[in-house]
Formats: structure tokens, C-alpha cells, sequence
């Protein structure tokens, strides 16, 4: 039963990378690319919550139950994923969703000039946002893809020689 923790811990790590990974570079421009902005819009906006509570919590249960004892290198790359989650949970995506939330009801109140004067403002803000968003994302997958590798290396001490 020597090898049921990293195991277990090797599955959970794959599924957080291989599913951040997935959603953030396949199915996300998939569906932006299939859908028409509201259905997008819908979609991402039901998932991102789960999806950065995953990117937020999920390095601090492989850091808990992590198989090797954990040096600098994967405690480093850990946190990195961690607080990017973090900021992408706690920060930006309230951030994204409140000028989201403004932008609509500008186009619902307003046309022409008057809208274009009040949504130009509002688009460069959520162009902010979502950008962080996308930089913070990209950090949590490095940071993962970091402590994969020093993972790999610290589960060969598991293989049959």
C-alpha cells in the first residue's frame, strides 16, 4: 500500500493541471469560437467561479498531501499557482463582473454617441481585467506545470529499479 498516497496525489495533480489546462487553452476558445457572446458569456460566467477555486485551493491540498517531503522549488511553485487563483478569484473576477454588469445596462440605456462615449471607457477596463485575468491564469499553469516536474522527480524514488 506503499505507493496508494502518490497515487492518489498524482491523479489529483492530473486532473487540476490536465483540467486548467483543457478549459484554458481548448475548450474556452473552443466555445468562444462556437457560441454567440451571450451564450459565452453565460458559460463563463457559470464556470470561472469553480473553475478559480480550483486554481486557488487545489496547490494548497497537493502541498498537504504532497508524497515527498517538499523543498523550496515545489513549496515556490505551489504558492505561485495558489495566490494567482487567488487574485483571479477574490480580485479580478468581481472586477470583470462589475464592469460586465455596467457595460449592459449602458447598452440598455443608451445608443448611438451617447453609448459609444460611456462603453469605450468600460471596454478598456474590462480589457484590463480580463488581461490580468489571462496573465494570473497563465502563472497558475506554470506554476503547476513547476511543481509537476519537481513531482516527477520526487515520485521516481516509487519505480521499480
Amino acid at each position: 500500500m506503499y505507493w496508494l498516497k502518490p497515487t492518489a496525489h498524482l491523479l489529483f495533480y492530473s486532473f487540476v493541471f490536465g483540467g486548467t489546462t483543457f478549459y484554458s487553452y481548448v475548450a474556452s476558445p473552443l466555445a468562444f469560437k462556437s457560441l454567440d457572446r451571450d451564450g459565452f458569456s453565460t458559460l463563463q460566467h457559470t464556470v470561472f467561479p469553480y473553475f478559480f477555486q480550483m486554481q486557488s485551493f487545489s496547490p494548497l491540498i497537493l502541498g498537504l498531501t504532497a508524497p515527498m517531503p517538499l523543498q523550496m522549488g515545489p513549496l515556490v511553485s505551489l504558492a505561485a499557482a495558489s495566490v494567482s487563483g487567488c487574485l483571479n478569484l477574490f480580485w479580478l473576477l468581481p472586477w470583470t463582473q462589475r464592469v460586465k454588469e455596467q457595460r449592459r445596462k449602458v447598452q440598455q440605456e443608451l445608443s448611438g454617441e451617447e453609448l459609444e462615449a460611456r462603453d469605450g471607457p468600460l471596454r478598456k477596463e474590462f480589457g484590463k481585467s480580463h488581461g490580468l485575468s489571462l496573465l494570473f491564469n497563465l502563472t497558475n499553469v506554470i506554476g503547476m506545470l513547476a511543481y509537476g516536474c519537481f513531482l516527477s522527480k520526487g515520485l521516481l524514488k516509487y519505480v521499480p529499479k
